[in-house]
């Protein structure tokens, strides 16, 4: 007879999984979305928490751990290849800043299988962890593939996971095979924060009526049995079916994904988000408030009533400013010349130039990354409003510093990614004027 206890208490723990990237990762949470049976919507699930954690201004990354069965890139209309940066892979991003990795992304032809076994998943997983640029996340969370075994159990045993969401639906036989893998995640160790019940029914859209397609809800029953709450159940909706195969998942609004994601903050509450992307006029906690921002940007700015912790006392006024406003983000329709760069931590900026001879009439910047690293774009496009090219290519990571007046001390990597950036566009425009004048 099979002995079914849980060997792998007996045994040495595994060492924790490293790689070259992560000492330079700092990721404050990592949740493993999990099911143990196929075709529930982990992705879908995966997906739309991450959606909705990066509206709400978190730093979010997805790993798809699912190896030989991936579907993230399609769910976020991404495709590769992905490059690499100094220290590992950098995540491909998508519309709303969230960092994907996928092995759908590294390989060549989406619609090639990988063909392996066990150990080659397990190893690949751990690269995909150690070896991702994934820089400063709020949240890290990882696509499990359906079962119970060798990919499972390498993300509980060597990636430091701090939760599990576990999935189901309400089929009998869903249930039971979700079972297993809450008694599993009990039984390693790894604490279950919540259940999420999808498929759960049909409403009619004529009369709203709920229709129960795969019969009588279970996600209560699953959530006692995981002593856990049940964080949302998510309705049969063929629309959000189109705009996930259209990989627009960042698209979806509904009321359950406003549970979903009430439900995990209070589950899973984390102190501060690491960089507002977008700073909320209501008062929050951890918040920065800008007083009278929309009626008139000049107004100083104005600290909440909350605490404000020493990450946020680093940025100067002046940069938070910049962060709300965003000055000069975006792009011209036909821009003279640009540069665009990736940096170490993950993060791309581009700079766009619009010229008048060899003096920069216009600057313009894009970027993926954290609120630093908007500060820095926004004030370097200005530092170089009616430059002269060679001017503004002796600009320094020191100088922007020096009108930003301070960031962070772990995020003045940004200052080089930024005039990085405006060298390569400069570069771009002395060649583009060189070459005229051959010409000429």
């Amino acid at each position: 007879m099979i002995n079914t206890t849980n060997q792998e208490n007996n045994e040495k723990k595994p060492t924790k999984a490293t790689g070259s990237a992560s000492e330079y990762n700092k990721i404050k949470k990592v949740i493993a979305v999990m099911s143990g049976k196929g075709g529930v919507g982990k992705s879908f699930v995966t997906g739309l928490l991450a959606t909705s954690l990066a509206r709400e201004g978190y730093e979010v990354g997805v790993l798809d751990a699912d190896i030989t069965g991936p579907s993230m890139p399609t769910l976020f209309g991404l495709r590769g290849p992905v490059n690499s940066g100094q220290y590992g892979i950098l995540p491909l991003t998508s519309k709303t800043g969230i960092k994907v990795i996928s092995m759908n992304l590294l390989i060549e032809g989406e619609d090639n299988p990988l063909i392996w076994r066990g150990p080659l998943i397990a190893k690949a997983i751990t690269q995909l962890w150690g070896d991702v640029m994934w820089g400063n996340l709020d949240y890290l969370l990882i696509d499990l593939p359906p079962g119970t075994s060798d990919a499972a159990l390498t993300i509980m045993h060597l990636l430091p996971v701090d939760g599990i969401v576990m999935v189901t639906t309400p089929q009998s036989l869903a249930t039971m095979i979700v079972n297993k893998a809450v008694n599993m995640a009990i039984r390693v160790g790894v604490p279950i924060i919540g259940v999420v019940e999808n498929m759960a029914y049909y409403p009619c859209p004529d009369t709203g009526k709920r229709h129960m397609i795969f019969g009588e809800s279970n996600g209560e029953k699953v959530a006692k049995a995981a002593h856990a709450p049940l964080l949302a159940q998510i309705p049969i909706n063929p629309v959000l079916t189109q705009l996930c195969d259209f990989g627009e998942i960042e698209d979806i609004e509904f009321a359950e994904t406003i549970t979903l994601m009430e439900a995990f903050e209070k589950a899973m509450p984390i102190q501060g988000k690491t960089d507002e992307k977008v700073v909320s006029e209501s008062v929050k906690e951890n918040k920065w408030v800008f007083a009278g921002a929309i009626d008139d940007p000049k107004k100083p700015l104005i600290e909440s009533d909350a605490i404000v912790n020493d990450h946020d006392k680093a940025f100067s006024d002046v940069a938070r400013q910049l962060i709300r406003l965003k000055e000069n983000m975006g792009c011209f329709e036909k821009p003279d010349a640009c540069g665009k760069v990736t940096g170490w931590c993950g993060d791309t900026m581009e700079i766009q130039l619009m010229l008048d001879g060899d003096v920069i009439k216009e600057a313009r910047f894009m970027t993926d990354g954290c609120g630093a690293t908007i500060a820095c774009g926004s004030m370097l496009t200005k530092m170089a409003h009616s430059k002269p090219l060679s001017e503004a290519m002796k600009i320094s990571p020191d100088d922007l510093l020096t009108e930003l007046i301070s960031i962070p001390e772990d995020h003045e990597h940004c200052l080089s990614l930024a005039v990085s950036t405006l060298r390569a566009a400069v570069n771009q425009a002395m060649e583009k004027l060189s070459a005229t004048n051959l010409k000429n």
